[in-house]
């Protein structure tokens, strides 16, 4: 899955190294992984590193839900070469934080971030954490 958020911010689920290639071609300049080494998922740096991308890890995961690692996020997005891929085995995690990051810069009511995640198309479950986390980030700004 690939998916463009605006002109300096992608999101996907894709590790293949034909993918990667091919986002340098699009011009991309960095991968931030979400993904934890416990999972499997992620990225080889030096891999991504060989096919002239930078390489920045924030593993994310249920454990490190806050407002630290969302800072630490904003930082990787802040300090690295644009355009972005963010990715994680599902994108639902690169979907979350990358929203959570542009509601920030634009200053987007909860409405505004939920209406801009459901036309990703991505799914989330009801009850699923990163959808917990997003509304505690919204409650807590008011």
């Amino acid at each position: 899955m690939f998916k463009e958020i605006n002109a300096t911010i992608a999101i996907g689920s894709d590790s293949q190294p034909e993918v990667l290639k091919d986002l340098t071609q699009k011009g991309y300049k960095t991968v931030i992984d979400l993904c934890t080494a416990a999972e499997g998922n992620q990225l080889d740096a030096s891999e991504v590193k060989s096919l002239a991308l930078e390489y920045v890890s924030v593993p994310i995961s249920p454990k490190n839900l806050n407002r630290e690692t969302l800072a630490t996020f904003k930082q990787a997005i802040d300090t690295s070469p644009q355009p972005i891929y963010v990715r994680c085995a599902s994108a639902l995690r690169a979907c979350v934080f990358s929203l959570l990051f542009l509601a920030e810069q634009e200053g987007w009511s909860e409405v505004q971030y939920l209406e801009r995640f459901q036309s990703i198309g991505i799914d989330q479950k009801p009850d699923c954490p990163l959808g917990n986390f997003a509304r505690n980030y919204f409650a807590q700004k008011v």
